[in-house]
C-alpha cells in the first residue's frame, strides 16, 4: 500500500511541476491504462498517471473562470455571497471571500461564478457568512511577489480557487440584498468568533483561543507569530492532528463510560463500537469547527480508520491509516500538495511512528517524553528548511511542556467553553477566559525561550539534490541505539546544510532587482559582498516588504551579513522595509541621503566622489554633491558599479530631471552604463531624452508594481526606450530581474524569475 500511495502522490506533485497543463485529448489515456492495474509490473506507473491526470483535471476547475484583462483597471458591480467569516486584518482592513453570482462592468451583467477576496477599508458594515451583497470593486487576476526565497501568494489563491482578488470602493452602490440563512456550522463559527472578539479586549491570549477552538488566527500579531515562529510551537496554533486526536479520545472515553452504564442497550451493542462512532462525530464536528483545514481532514481521516477498525473488529496499523489519509486528503483536493501544511502534518505523523519503534529504554515516562521532542525537532529540520529557510533549535524545550499543557488543559477547556456558550453565554465565556488565562504561563516560556540568542537556526533553502541522501541519512540517524553504522547518517544529511549557493566570479557581478510591487530593493554580490540598495514600501504595521521579500532573498542565497547598505532617498517605496532588514541584518556600512530617516542605525550622507572596490568591482557614488538642499526625489543616491569588461550598471533612485541635468553637466562620460535602472520607476518627470543617450543602456529595468495606482511606467518613456533600441523588462510583469556582468561576459544576462520558476497557475503577462 505504501508504494501505491507514494506513486499516487509523485503524479500529483509532478503535475504540479508542469509551466502548462495537459491537453484534453489526453485523457483518453486513463482509460487505456486502467486495465492495467490487474499487472504487478505496471501497476506503480498507471497509479502515477492517474494521480497526474486526477490533478490536472481537478486544476482546470479551479483556473476556472478566469478574470477578463479587460476588466482589470474599472470598477465593476458585482453580487454574492459571503463566505465563512470575515476578518479584520491588523492594519484594520475588513478581508472577505465572495462567492460570486454575476459581475457588470457598465455593459450589462454577466456570469461569473468564482470566488474573490476582498479588501474593505474603513467600512462600518459588518457582513456576515450568507448574505448577499452587491458591491463596487476593483478587481485584479491574481497576483503577487515572484522572487527567489518568497512566498508564492499566486500559488496560495490557486490553492484556494480564488479567481481574483481587489478592493471594494465607497460608493452608494453597495448594499446587502439579504440576510441568507448560513449553513449551521459557519453560523456557529461566526457567533464564537464574536464572543471571542468581546473578550480579546481584557484577554490578548484569547486569540489564541481563537485559533484552537475556530482555526481563526487572523487575530494573532506578528509579534506573537514570532514568538511561535522562534520556539517551533506554530503548529499549535492550528486544529492539527493532536488536538482533533484528543477531541476524539475525549468523546470515546466519555461516551464509553456513560453507554456501560445504560443496561440492556450495553448489552446489545457494545460500549466499544459505540464511543467509537460517537468519537468520528466529535473528531468531524471539531474539524467543521475550525474550518476544515488540511491537517483537519487528515488527523480525521486517521481517527475515522482507527475507529472503524474498532467498529468492524479489525486490525488498522498506523502506515495503512496514514496512506489512506494521504490518499483521500489528495482524492478531496489534489492541490493539497501546494500547501507546506500537507506536507509538515504527514511527515510529522510518519516520523513519530518511525521513532516509536524500537526504543524500550530504561528511563521513564519524563525522560522518554523530553527523548521523543530532541528527536522530532531533529527530523523536522530538513522539512522546515525547505518551507521556511529557518527552524527552531529551542523547540524540544518549548514543546515538551506547550504540547501537554495545551492539548491536555486549554484545549478541552476552549471546546467546553465554546459548547456552553450556546446554553448559558456567561458561563461559556467565562470558561473561554480561563482557558485563555491558562495559556499564560506557558506564553511567558515561550516568550523567554525566544529570546534566547540561539532560539532559531536560519539558512537557504536546502538544494534538491542533497536531500536525496539527506533524507535517508535522517533516517538513520533518527534509527534505536545499538544499530550499527548511525554515524553515516550524519555524512549523508551534511550537504543539506553546507552546501551553498553559487557566488559570482572574481570580476563579475550580480544584481537583482527583486519585484516589490510600487517600489525599490535591489541586491548586488561580488565575489565576497554584498550590498543591498532600498528595501522596498512598508504597507502596514504588519507587513513590509523588507522581511516579506528581502529577507527572505538574501537567506536565500546564502546570504549571512550585508557590507554595505545604501537608502536612497526618505520615500516610504525605498526605506519602508529597511527597519525589518537591519532587525535581521547588520549593515557594516549605510549610506543614505536622508540618514537621519534611517531608523535602528547610524548612517552617514552618501556624497558624489565616494568610492570602493570589492573583487575587482568598483563602486562610485555620482549624487548628491553636498548634503544641503531639500531632502526628495533629486537627492536620491545614485551608484555606478562597473566592472572591467565594460559599461556597468546605474542605480538612480527616484531621480527626476533636475537632477538629470546635474548628472549630466558634472559627469558626463561616467553615466554610461549597460544596464540602468530606470529612474522614478518609469515617471514622466524623469528619463530625459539627453539623459537617455548619454547613458545609452542596453538594457532598462522598471521597478514598478503591476496595476499600480499611478501607471508606471508611463507609455511615453516606454517608447523613448524602445525607439532607441533598448530592452526594456518590468518586475511587476517578470519579477525579480537578475544581472550578470563582469568577468568573461561580454554583454549583460539577464534571467527572469516568473520565467524561470514558472507554474501552470501563473497568469500570462
Amino acid at each position: 500500500m505504501l508504494l501505491n500511495t507514494l506513486a499516487f502522490v509523485a503524479g500529483i506533485c509532478l503535475l504540479h511541476t508542469c509551466s502548462d497543463l495537459p491537453s484534453g485529448q489526453y485523457y483518453f489515456l486513463l482509460f487505456l491504462l486502467i486495465p492495467l492495474l490487474r499487472w504487478p509490473k505496471t501497476r506503480l506507473p498507471v497509479i502515477l498517471f492517474i494521480g497526474f491526470f486526477w490533478a490536472a483535471w481537478r486544476a482546470e476547475l479551479a483556473l476556472s473562470p478566469q478574470l477578463d484583462t479587460g476588466i482589470e483597471t474599472q470598477t465593476v458591480l458585482l453580487e454574492g455571497t459571503v463566505l465563512d467569516m470575515p476578518v479584520h486584518s491588523t492594519s484594520g482592513i475588513l478581508r472577505l471571500q465572495m462567492a460570486v453570482d454575476r459581475l457588470d462592468n457598465g455593459s450589462g451583467w454577466q456570469d461569473f461564478q468564482g470566488k474573490v477576496r476582498l479588501g474593505w477599508n474603513e467600512t462600518l458594515a459588518r457582513p456576515a457568512p450568507g448574505d448577499h451583497w452587491q458591491l463596487a470593486v476593483r478587481l485584479k487576476r491574481p497576483h503577487g511577489f515572484a522572487n527567489p526565497g518568497g512566498f508564492d501568494y499566486e500559488r496560495w489563491l490557486f490553492q484556494q480557487r480564488i479567481s481574483a482578488t481587489g478592493y471594494v470602493r465607497e460608493d452608494d452602490r453597495n448594499r446587502r440584498f439579504s440576510d441568507t440563512r448560513p449553513a449551521l456550522i459557519t453560523a456557529v463559527r461566526s457567533r464564537l468568533q464574536l464572543a471571542m472578539e468581546h473578550l480579546q479586549a481584557d484577554k490578548p491570549t484569547m486569540a489564541m483561543i481563537r485559533a484552537l477552538t475556530i482555526g481563526d488566527r487572523s487575530a494573532i500579531s506578528v509579534a506573537d507569530w514570532n514568538i511561535l515562529r522562534k520556539t517551533g510551537t506554530s503548529h499549535l496554533m492550528a486544529i492539527s492532528g493532536l488536538h482533533i486526536s484528543l477531541a476524539a479520545g475525549l468523546v470515546f472515553w466519555l461516551v464509553r463510560v456513560l453507554w456501560a452504564h445504560a443496561g440492556r442497550f450495553s448489552e446489545v451493542i457494545p460500549a466499544r463500537k459505540v464511543a467509537a462512532l460517537a468519537a468520528i462525530v466529535g473528531a468531524l464536528l471539531y474539524a467543521l469547527l475550525a474550518g476544515f483545514g488540511i491537517p483537519a481532514r487528515r488527523a480525521l481521516v486517521m481517527v475515522t480508520v482507527v475507529m472503524l477498525a474498532l467498529v468492524f473488529n479489525r486490525r488498522s496499523g498506523l502506515a495503512p491509516a496514514l496512506c489512506l489519509a494521504a490518499v483521500v486528503t489528495l482524492l478531496i483536493d489534489p492541490l493539497s500538495v501546494l500547501s507546506a501544511g500537507w506536507w509538515l502534518s504527514f511527515w510529522a505523523v510518519a516520523l513519530i511512528a518511525y521513532l516509536a519503534v524500537g526504543r524500550y529504554g530504561r528511563q521513564g515516562f519524563g525522560g522518554r517524553w523530553v527523548y521523543m521532542h530532541m528527536l522530532l525537532a531533529l527530523g523536522m529540520l530538513p522539512i522546515l528548511l525547505v518551507f521556511f529557510q529557518s527552524a527552531s533549535l529551542v523547540a524540544p524545550l518549548a514543546n515538551v511542556i506547550a504540547v501537554p499543557w495545551v492539548g491536555m488543559l486549554v484545549v478541552p477547556l476552549a471546546l467546553l467553553g465554546s459548547l456552553v456558550t450556546f446554553l448559558h453565554a456567561a458561563t461559556g465565556e467565562l470558561l473561554l477566559v480561563v482557558a485563555a488565562s491558562l495559556l499564560e504561563p506557558v506564553w511567558f516560556w515561550l516568550d523567554w525561550l525566544a529570546e534566547t540568542p540561539f532560539s532559531i537556526w536560519q539558512q537557504h533553502q536546502p538544494f534538491v539534490w542533497t536531500l536525496l541522501p539527506g533524507i535517508p541519512g535522517l533516517l538513520l540517524l533518527l534509527v534505536p541505539r545499538g544499530v550499527p553504522g548511525r554515524w553515516l547518517g550524519l555524512l549523508l544529511l551534511l550537504p543539506a546544510f553546507f552546501v551553498q549557493p553559487e557566488r559570482p566570479g572574481p570580476g563579475e557581478v550580480r544584481m537583482t532587482l527583486l519585484d516589490v510591487g510600487q517600489g525599490l530593493a535591489t541586491v548586488v554580490q561580488t565575489r565576497h559582498h554584498v550590498l543591498v540598495y532600498d528595501a522596498g514600501p512598508r504597507f502596514s504595521e504588519a507587513f513590509d516588504t523588507g522581511a516579506a521579500v528581502v529577507i527572505p532573498f538574501l537567506r536565500s542565497q546564502g546570504i549571512r551579513s550585508i557590507d554595505t547598505l545604501v537608502v536612497s532617498h526618505g520615500d516610504n517605496d525605498h526605506i519602508g522595509g529597511v527597519a525589518s532588514l537591519l532587525s535581521a541584518y547588520e549593515a557594516g556600512r549605510i549610506l543614505s541621503s536622508v540618514p537621519g530617516k534611517v531608523p535602528q542605525a547610524t548612517a552617514e550622507n552618501c556624497l558624489r566622489g565616494q568610492h570602493w572596490e570589492w573583487d575587482d568591482v568598483d563602486f562610485w557614488m555620482l549624487h548628491p554633491e553636498t548634503v544641503s538642499g531639500r531632502p526628495g526625489n533629486n537627492t536620491s543616491c545614485v551608484l555606478k558599479i562597473g566592472t572591467r569588461a565594460g559599461p556597468g550598471i546605474l542605480l538612480t533612485g527616484d531621480i527626476e530631471r533636475e537632477a538629470e541635468a546635474v548628472l549630466l553637466r558634472e559627469q558626463g562620460e561616467a553615466l554610461r552604463a549597460a544596464v540602468l535602472v530606470v529612474p522614478h520607476h518609469g515617471s514622466n518627470t524623469s528619463s530625459s531624452p539627453e539623459f537617455l543617450a548619454q547613458v545609452d543602456p542596453a538594457v532598462a529595468l522598471f521597478p514598478a508594481g503591476y496595476l499600480n495606482r499611478y501607471r508606471f511606467p508611463k507609455q511615453a518613456v516606454m517608447e523613448r526606450y524602445e525607439s532607441s533600441g533598448t530592452d526594456w523588462y518590468q518586475t511587476g510583469l517578470a519579477g525579480a530581474i537578475t544581472v550578470h556582468l563582469g568577468g568573461t561576459l561580454r554583454e549583460p544576462e539577464i534571467s527572469l524569475y516568473r520565467e524561470q520558476a514558472r507554474r501552470y497557475w501563473m497568469q500570462v503577462r
